[in-house]
């Protein structure tokens, strides 16, 4: 095994998730990067020659964890920036092979990768665009093979999605291929078919009649006849069609609206499962597509839209199988017709309510399921954020039953952004909203609620028909609450008994949150939402500083990453301590101690790069009042973080690097003197080092610190400037654009100081501005002649000097 490559990175590309196979291509992508920027390429960068060499054994292979390897690597390939063309046309030739495969897991993903491509616009497959597509239009009349038709529309839709209009001239013969596989007797088949369909419709311009109206035309013509057919093919095929017509078809849909709802009301009751999904989907497409026409279209002697919706609740009580897509059904009709939906949302909230009281008897007589919300809950979690955001504060009233209801689905990335819509548009309910949050995070990360239970307080803001802070218990007669079930919690009667409490009432957040099983994942998502809310009018000091520092030393890393930006969140949004003053001071610089601790000692990279990030995004703050330099600032504090330079990963290096130098302005008695010893070491490794990774890294430390610490650095601008210089033109392309970047930060420090380096430096300049093989280097040097002429007095003499510099700038300009 080559030392360039690791044995569980090469484990990793072979395995079935196609998430850690993608990890381990970035870091293959990574690798070959690195030995590129060392000056090592084609034939002589040794990572790239050994995955080359695997490609070739493998990609023939009979193995399918082979193939899904040699896709993984082509993969990592792809995402490398410099390649040279005979590279470039060796990785088409292999992914083509393995697109053409007969296992339909590895040609999806290599067809991926082949959009990839396509994006990168190689020269190699601009110029097989039309070949590739006219071989999949010849599989897909010729070919048998149900895998390889699929792979042809997977193609066909890759490249209609991306090469905008390159290919228009084909729209008349790819919509005739489609038609026989949108009504392909496998299901899959059939939907593949319509996203490519979709993305043939998406590459015709609006504005070309002459191609668009014809096919449109046809395609209308087509599933009027598949109606015809009376098949359940023929009719899925027909509303796969309608559904593609409405959505990219334009205005050309609006004289066959009525046919089409039609069609549609017509299908929605049929017995097969797939047409009736299919017809009940359209129905919110339908309302999106012309709101006034679902709203006012009379059918059967009520509108549209009366009859839609009646039919979709009607649903809701029907079975569980149709619950979900009804109920997002619901919310897409109301975003469309807000207005007329008002009559249906009293209806359609009281059926949320029926289903999650329904959800928790189940769980109460099951004796606790899995708190992460299943497929119908989660469409009520989206149906909900999507009547907010149509209904706004009129939802308020409805809200009171059903808030604690959702809850009870368990804590999980649905519910979050269902809270986190009703906080942007029913603002009377954050209050609530941030109270119950609290306490479920409290029960995951402490076991008990944030705050205690205050009885004659929430009965009285019952009676005065407030939502209760506190929120009603669900078995209190008092609140007389008949819809709410009675759920128990795990030991929780016998343990109150136990201590003498009685048998106390359990809200129904707490219960529920207290069934949650405390896994790391909950740990994390609870870490994660306490920093992506706003809790800033609650004085969380104490429950940071008493159970949440507790987690930094967590044995999970993903935990104790959360765990940072939690603490660091809430502690720089407290009011408290943006005014100076009370407990958010010492707590802040408790905060800062095990930040910096962490950023120090921790064992995983990126929980330290985290650590420093939070440390940086502090700083990064304009105001003083609103960051930690008031406690990095002290001289033990700074020491540290001079340690963190010697830290093996370059990204920490570089962000705290960017720390250090903000601090140079709070304390610049404890910075300054290291500062000057690093510039010196930077410059002496810059000088002497010996490949252009080395150079890139010291070049990036150098301009982190001249923008972070600009006027103290500025007597050692000239210095800085007199290393550099020599080496814009010798080194790769990322090196160059690396020190243009440098020299522009350098511009806007140094100024006059410059000036004296100024002609080597603009025919540097203007050469790297010519350089057609980087667009970043252009980019750069495009930023430096900015900054020089900006702070350096250059207006008119560049142009003089070299008479070339206009006509380039023009020419970028054109381009």
């Amino acid at each position: 095994m080559s030392e360039h490559l690791r044995l569980d990175i090469l484990s990793r590309l072979r395995s079935k998730d196609a998430n850690i196979r993608n990890s381990a291509a970035a870091q293959l992508a990574k690798l070959i990067a690195d030995a590129e920027a060392n000056g090592r390429h084609g034939s002589q960068n040794a990572v790239y020659a050994e995955l080359n060499a695997r490609v070739v054994k493998n990609v023939g292979s009979s193995d399918i964890h082979d193939r899904l390897e040699c896709t993984a690597i082509i993969s990592a390939l792809v995402d490398v920036d410099i390649l040279d063309e005979a590279q470039r046309t060796r990785i088409t030739s292999q992914l083509g092979v393995l697109m053409w495969q007969s296992n339909l897991t590895v040609s999806t993903e290599a067809v991926g990768v082949y959009k990839k491509l396509i994006g990168k616009k190689w020269m190699t497959v601009m110029s097989a665009l039309e070949s590739n597509l006219n071989r999949s239009l010849e599989w897909l009349t010729s070919e048998r093979s149900e895998v390889l038709r699929t792979t042809a529309l997977l193609i066909i839709e890759a490249l209609c999605t991306g090469t905008s209009t390159a290919l228009s001239q084909f729209i008349p013969r790819i919509l005739l291929q489609l038609s026989p596989n949108l009504r392909d007797p496998k299901v899959e088949i059939r939907l593949t078919a319509s996203r490519a369909l979709g993305a043939c419709l998406g590459m015709v311009p609006s504005h070309d009649t002459a191609t668009r109206v014809p096919g449109l035309s046809y395609l209308y013509e087509e599933q009027q006849r598949l109606q015809g057919i009376g098949s359940v093919e023929g009719y899925h095929a027909a509303l796969l069609i309608c559904q593609e017509l409405i959505q990219h078809g334009g205005m050309f849909m609006q004289a066959h609206f009525a046919p089409t709802s039609d069609l549609v009301l017509k299908l929605k009751d049929h017995r097969d499962p797939v047409i009736h999904k299919a017809a009940v989907s359209l129905l919110p497409v339908l309302a999106r597509y012309s709101p006034q026409d679902f709203t006012k279209l009379s059918v059967s002697g009520e509108t549209l839209m009366a009859r839609s919706c009646n039919y979709l609740m009607s649903l809701l009580k029907a079975s569980e199988r149709d619950r979900a897509t009804a109920f997002l059904a619901l919310g897409q009709i109301a975003q469309s017709c807000s207005a007329e939906f008002k009559p249906f949302l009293e209806p359609v909230t009281r059926a949320i309510k029926d289903v999650l009281v329904q959800r928790v008897k189940f769980r109460a007589t099951t004796s606790g399921l899995a708190s992460e919300a299943d497929e119908t809950a989660q469409a009520i979690l989206q149906t909900i954020a999507m009547l907010a955001t149509a209904m706004g504060p009129t939802l308020t009233r409805y809200m009171r039953d059903i808030l604690d209801l959702m809850f009870t689905t368990g804590l999980s990335q649905a519910l979050c952004d269902s809270l986190a819509v009703l906080e942007r548009e029913v603002s009377q309910l954050v209050p609530a909203i941030r109270d119950r949050l609290l306490d479920v995070i409290s029960i995951i990360l402490v076991s008990v609620p944030f705050r205690p239970a205050q009885p004659s307080l929430d009965s009285l803001e019952h009676r005065m028909g407030a939502m209760s802070l506190h929120y009603a218990s669900q078995t209190s007669s008092a609140h007389g609450s008949s819809d709410r079930a009675s759920i128990s919690v795990n030991g929780a009667g016998s343990s109150g008994a136990a201590t003498g409490e009685g048998s106390e009432s359990t809200s129904l957040v707490v219960a529920a949150a207290k069934s949650i099983a405390v896994t790391t994942d909950a740990i994390v998502l609870a870490l994660h939402t306490l920093s992506s809310f706003d809790f800033s009018e609650e004085n969380l000091s104490e429950f940071v500083r008493n159970d949440i520092l507790y987690y930094l030393g967590h044995q999970s890393a993903a935990v104790r990453k959360e765990a940072i930006h939690a603490v660091s969140r809430i502690v720089l949004s407290d009011p408290l301590y943006q005014t100076m003053a009370g407990a958010g001071v010492e707590v802040a610089s408790e905060v800062v101690q095990r930040l910096i601790a962490a950023a120090v000692t921790d064992q995983d990279a990126e929980v330290r790069l985290m650590a420093v990030k939070m440390l940086e995004l502090s700083s990064s703050s304009s105001s003083s009042t609103n960051n930690f330099d008031f406690h990095m600032g002290k001289a033990q504090n700074i020491q540290a973080l001079f340690l963190l330079m010697n830290d093996e990963v370059f990204e920490v290096r570089l962000a705290v690097l960017a720390v250090i130098g903000r601090l140079a302005s709070m304390n610049p008695a404890h910075v300054m003197p290291s500062l000057r010893r690093m510039v010196v070491q930077l410059l002496t490794e810059l000088e002497f080092a010996r490949g252009n990774s080395e150079r890139e890294e010291c070049i990036q430390l150098l301009m982190v610190l001249v923008r972070s610490a600009e006027s103290w650095v500025r007597p050692y601008v000239g210095d800085i400037f007199r290393t550099i210089l020599p080496r814009i033109d010798d080194g790769s392309p990322q090196l160059a654009s690396k020190i243009l970047d440098t020299v522009a930060a350098l511009a806007r420090v140094g100024g006059s100081d410059l000036v004296p380096h100024l002609d080597k430096l603009l025919a540097s300049i203007t050469q790297a501005l010519g350089d057609q093989s980087s667009a970043p280097k252009r980019m750069s040097a495009l930023k430096a002649l900015n900054n020089c002429a900006s702070h350096c007095g250059l207006v008119i003499s560049p142009y003089l000097e070299y008479p070339q510099l206009f006509p380039i700038l023009a020419g970028l300009v054109k381009t």
